[in-house]
């Protein structure tokens, strides 16, 4: 693997420097301005997104009653999961104890909440209690349902079968092992996306990019076929970044299909069944065919229907129009303020819009939300507002990677110049292998980045 040459060293200290420039530094005469607020604040949800925020508002409102809520008492560093497929990192890489990082003077309630009643500003605990607040926070992160693909369990992508997804850190590993035998072996590897939102969208793509790297790596690329079925009509949702992908895709011959929806996977015969929809005109009316193809495959990669817990619907919190329905928490987009209840905000994945699902855009959320929400309980109108950063590094090849980032525009917005916006590079593969967990272990879960 390439080291590090002096031009890229530089551009490195640099970025680095710049970065640990930004590092949120509070604003003492605020803090002392908000003193004397004790409102009752509770966050759903502690992973990411809700140990970010807690250390922020811990840090803004000294004497507010902060509480975070969450059964779970393990922390995944989910990025990494990634380099675990890929089989750089291993499970001690990614997974710590959460009592490490709840900020001092929170509140750590070890129950999930099961029901929210907005009207009476009270939750529900699995274990039958209540508790009530004046301000309340959705941070829980999203539902796998792996089961909406006729023909596959949840388990199915853990057991000892030829399927497996990187979205859990078990079938991280179990994808890790596939990737290593279709290199070693040959064969068919199916990549499949579906066309309704998820987190990280380029990760199954970058699960795929791996595995032709690791072929030609093995001097196996010849007996090995790589293919992405996408049920959406574009690769990527940044127009620009969708046609570097599909460059990459042409040169290194991984084919790729749009508007192929995985609807169902036969095991026995080594057979994925996909819906192709296919628009035309027919007396000046728009309309829709569709077909039902095949593949057969050596190793499935499937990315999970993904939605918020339904509890979001049952208290009426959720959007109520088009395919979101009933899946996503509905609020403004840009103050991250529910639509419904002005007490009532939602951070990070399970926001009723589709950018947002990255751990870079929770980043940039929690910080306005913060803000926002202090607004609200001194009486004004949310002032921040999140532009729809997000960012993923695009791994593309062992030592190689695209820093992917944009906003509401879909257009390039790169942070660093060095980091440039569509060329692949080592500097983008060494920030996303050194820089970016120490980032959030030690940035944003101490709410200081």
């Amino acid at each position: 693997m390439a080291d590090l040459n002096r031009r890229d060293a530089l551009k490195l200290f640099a970025a680095t420097t710049v970065a640990l420039s930004a590092t949120t530094s509070l604003n003492a005469q605020q803090i002392a301005d908000n003193k004397d607020i004790k409102s009752k604040i509770l966050i759903i949800g502690a992973g990411l997104a809700g140990i970010s925020l807690a250390a922020r508002l811990r840090s803004e409102l000294p004497n507010a009653k902060i509480t975070l809520a969450d059964k779970d008492e393990m922390f995944y560093y989910q990025p990494g999961f990634t380099l675990i497929a890929t089989g750089i990192y291993t499970a001690d890489d990614v997974v710590f104890q959460k009592s490490d990082y709840i900020p001092d003077g929170v509140e750590w309630i070890k129950q999930n909440v099961v029901s929210i009643s907005p009207n009476t500003n009270s939750v529900s605990f699995q274990n039958g209690t209540d508790y009530t607040y004046d301000y309340l926070v959705l941070a829980t992160g999203v539902e796998y349902d792996f089961e909406t693909i006729q023909g596959l369990k949840n388990e199915d992508v853990l057991n000892d079968t030829n399927i497996s997804s990187v979205y859990l850190l078990n079938s991280s590993i179990k994808t890790n092992e596939l990737m290593q035998k279709l290199a070693n072996k040959g064969g068919i590897g199916l990549f499949c996306e579906n066309k309704t939102p998820m987190k990280c969208s380029g990760v199954n793509k970058k699960v795929m990019m791996m595995s032709e790297d690791r072929a030609r790596l093995a001097n196996n690329r010849d007996k090995v076929s790589i293919s992405l079925y996408s049920g959406g009509a574009k690769t990527f949702s940044s127009p620009i970044y969708a046609k570097v992908m599909e460059q990459m895709f042409e040169q290194r011959d991984i084919n790729y299909k749009l508007n192929h929806q995985i609807i169902a996977v036969d095991k026995a015969r080594n057979t994925a069944i996909f819906e192709h929809t296919m628009k035309y005109r027919e007396n000046g009316q728009n309309k829709i065919a569709t077909e039902q193809i095949e593949a057969k495959f050596d190793w499935l990669h499937v990315v999970p229907r993904q939605r918020a817990a339904l509890m979001y619907k049952e208290a009426g919190l959720s959007v109520t129009n088009g395919d979101a329905d009933g899946n996503w928490v509905s609020v403004n987009k840009e103050t991250l303020q529910s639509t419904k209840f002005k007490n009532i905000f939602a951070i990070g994945d399970i926001c009723g819009f589709p950018n947002g699902k990255t751990g870079a855009s929770i980043r940039k959320m929690y910080p306005k939300l913060a803000t926002n929400l202090i607004n609200v309980i001194k009486g004004l109108e949310p002032s921040e507002k999140y532009d729809g950063y997000t960012a993923c590094p695009f791994v593309t090849r062992y030592g190689k990677a695209v820093m992917v980032e944009f906003n509401w525009s879909g257009k390039p917005t790169p942070s660093m110049p060095c980091f440039s916006a569509t060329r692949e590079s080592y500097l983008n593969w060494f920030v996303k292998l050194n820089l970016f967990k120490p980032m959030v272990m030690q940035g944003m879960l101490r709410g200081l980045v």
